[in-house]
C-alpha cells in the first residue's frame, strides 16, 4: 500500500465497529475509555454519527412526507440529506460545547477528539430513529422518547468517562453546556 492510499475496510474492522456500538449502547465504561485513547477510532466514530444522521433524516423525511401527503423521491432525498447534515452538525456543536465547558470551566483533561469519539458512539441508539417513519403514533412517540433518553444517558457516561469527572461535575458540564447553547440560540 503506497503512502496516501486509504486502508480498506475489513471484516474485522466492521465487527469491531459493531461490537463498539453494542458495548457503548450498554454503557460500558471501558469501551468509552478505549474510544478516548484509540486515535484510529475517529473514522468509526464519524461513521456512527453519519449512520445515526441518516437514520434520523430518512425516518423524519418519510414521516413528514406521509403527513403532508407529498412523499416523492426528490423530497425524500433532499429531506434526508438536509436532516442528516443538521443532526451531524448539531452533534459537532454539542461536542465542542461540552469540550469547552468541561475543559475550561471544570478543568477536565482531554482533547477534543478524545471526547468526540466516545460522544459520537454514544449517539448509536439514534439508529432507531428510522422507526419514526412508521405512521403509527404510539411507535413514533415511544421511539422518540426511548431513543432520546438512551442517547442522553449514553452521552452522560461517555462524558464522565472521557473527562474523568465524577457524577456531579458531569451533570454540571452537561447542564452548563445546554444552557450555553440555549442562550446562544436565543441571542441569534
Amino acid at each position: 500500500m503506497t503512502q496516501g492510499q486509504a486502508r480498506p475496510i475489513t471484516r474485522r474492522k466492521l465487527q469491531q465497529l459493531g461490537s463498539r456500538i453494542i458495548r457503548t449502547a450498554r454503557f460500558d465504561k471501558d469501551t468509552f475509555r478505549e474510544l478516548k485513547e484509540d486515535r484510529s477510532a475517529t473514522g468509526q466514530a464519524i461513521a456512527v454519527l453519519l449512520i445515526v444522521g441518516l437514520s434520523y433524516g430518512l425516518g423524519f423525511s418519510i414521516f413528514s412526507g406521509l403527513q403532508t401527503k407529498s412523499l416523492s423521491p426528490s423530497q425524500l432525498i433532499s429531506g434526508t440529506i438536509a436532516n442528516m447534515i443538521f443532526t451531524d452538525f448539531a452533534a459537532f456543536i454539542w461536542s465542542a460545547t461540552v469540550f469547552l465547558v468541561g475543559t475550561k470551566l471544570f478543568q477536565g483533561k482531554t482533547g477534543f477528539w478524545e471526547l468526540a469519539r466516545p460522544l459520537f458512539f454514544s449517539a448509536a441508539p439514534g439508529i432507531f430513529f428510522i422507526l419514526i417513519a412508521i405512521p403509527v403514533r404510539p411507535i413514533i412517540i415511544a421511539t422518540t422518547i426511548i431513543a432520546s433518553a438512551w442517547i442522553v444517558s449514553a452521552e452522560f457516561v461517555a462524558l464522565k468517562s472521557a473527562m474523568g469527572f465524577n457524577t456531579q461535575r458531569t451533570l454540571l458540564t452537561s447542564v452548563v453546556g445546554l444552557l450555553t447553547l440555549i442562550f446562544i440560540q436565543m441571542t441569534i
